[in-house]
């Protein structure tokens, strides 16, 4: 495989190379290790790339009688580096190939050399755009998976978290989500956490799955890492606060309540509401209900109710019709009977009725000013009637 990756390169090098001043070929090839290492960086064009090829094979055919020897280690550096981006923009497919099979092979066999195995590192994410990296990145996950973190060169780990961030997948975001809840990673947990928000985009099952299947307190930091990825789209976005808000009204019914979930359901409910996310409306709805019990039962807030109120105009302008006319309706009778009424509720009741505009609403609305509210409340509601679709 050795052989015919820099076969390949050769040949693609070969047929520019006659015109060329061959120099720096002549440096390399009757030179020793140091001789070789400046002819390569001294190299560019078809030249470039002619050495390199013959560079990383004399390494890898000398590494096991070398062993770690700094000069070999120099020039697998520089043979890795000079592949340069225009080059691997013209290659074929099977060049691509070819380079590929290069650089794990480099990768793999300097083991013992963190300088090396950065250099590979560095190269591959520069050159991701034309040369394939799944293999690679399977090599790394493997390397996350079997890291003893108190042997591992700590510049090599931070190289290969860094790296991740432009070629992980979503076994990558597996793995970096289990070494975060591992204390004895506790230095590297902010460059992990960095990593975790760039790989979102490519794990949404995961992370879907994830939300899912864990407790309040580990839904919160997963949201918590997803929405520090500003680059995320508004659909993935939207859809992860959909399944938190989802989620956590299942967790919340039959059981108590604490002051984190609220707060949780309440972050989810605006980037929903924010992104007028219809597509959550029956999760919307289903929030409603929870929050209307939480809040008679006096464990969420007057200005947190009010607030899922409002929010339903922009998540749940259909569906949510019928409840709020329901709910206003109750207050209503509420009132009549003397109870008091908060004036911040039912003002965002009818609010949200009259941004809604369903003409559904005309009985409930019509009702209240005909009972003893206050002026705002009164006034809110005539608004809300005149701002109703009859057609």
């Amino acid at each position: 495989m050795r052989k015919t990756a820099t076969l390949i390169l050769v040949a693609a090098a070969t047929s520019f190379m006659y015109s060329q001043n061959l120099r720096n070929t002549v440096k390399f090839i009757k030179g020793n290790i140091a001789d070789k290492t400046a002819a390569v960086r001294e190299a560019d064009g078809a030249e470039a790339v002619y050495l390199a090829g013959l560079a990383i094979d004399f390494c890898l055919e000398n590494k096991e009688v070398l062993g770690n020897d700094r000069e070999l280690e120099a020039l697998a550096v520089a043979a890795v580096l000079s592949l340069s981006p225009e080059y691997a923009r013209t290659c074929s497919d099977g060049e691509r190939q070819a380079l590929e099979n290069q650089l794990l092979q480099v990768f793999d066999k300097f083991g013992s050399s963190s300088t090396v195995q950065i250099a590979v590192l560095t190269k591959a994410v520069a050159l991701k755009e034309f040369v394939p990296t799944s293999r690679l990145t399977a090599n790394l996950n493997d390397y996350l998976s079997k890291a003893g973190i108190n042997s591992e060169d700590s510049t090599l780990f931070s190289a290969v978290l860094s790296a991740l961030e432009s070629i992980g997948n979503n076994e990558t975001f597996i793995i970096l989500y289990g070494l975060l809840g591992n204390q004895s990673y506790k230095k590297y947990h902010a460059q992990i956490e960095r990593t975790l928000t760039l790989l979102v985009p490519k794990s949404m099952n995961e992370v879907i799955s994830l939300i899912r299947n864990s407790p309040t307190s580990q839904i919160a930091r997963i949201f918590a890492i997803i929405k520090k990825n500003t680059a995320i789209s508004k659909n993935n976005l939207c859809e992860i606060a959909q399944n938190v808000l989802s989620q956590t009204i299942i967790s919340v019914e039959g059981n108590g309540v604490t002051s984190e979930q609220i707060a949780l359901q309440l972050d989810a409910l605006a980037i929903l509401r924010e992104n007028r996310w219809t597509r959550a409306s029956a999760t919307c709805v289903d929030f409603f209900k929870s929050a209307r019990r939480l809040y008679s039962a006096g464990d969420m807030s007057e200005s947190q109710f009010k607030t899922v109120i409002l929010s339903l105009a922009d998540t749940s302008p259909v569906d949510s019709v019928s409840l709020l006319t329901s709910y206003l309706e109750d207050l209503n009778g509420l009132t009549e009977k003397g109870s008091v009424v908060s004036d911040d509720v039912i003002l965002a009741v009818i609010k949200a009725l009259g941004a809604i505009g369903d003409k559904s609403a005309f009985d409930s609305l019509l009702a209240v000013t005909y009972l003893n509210y206050s002026e705002q409340v009164l006034s809110a509601a005539r608004g809300a009637l005149s701002g109703l679709r009859w057609q």
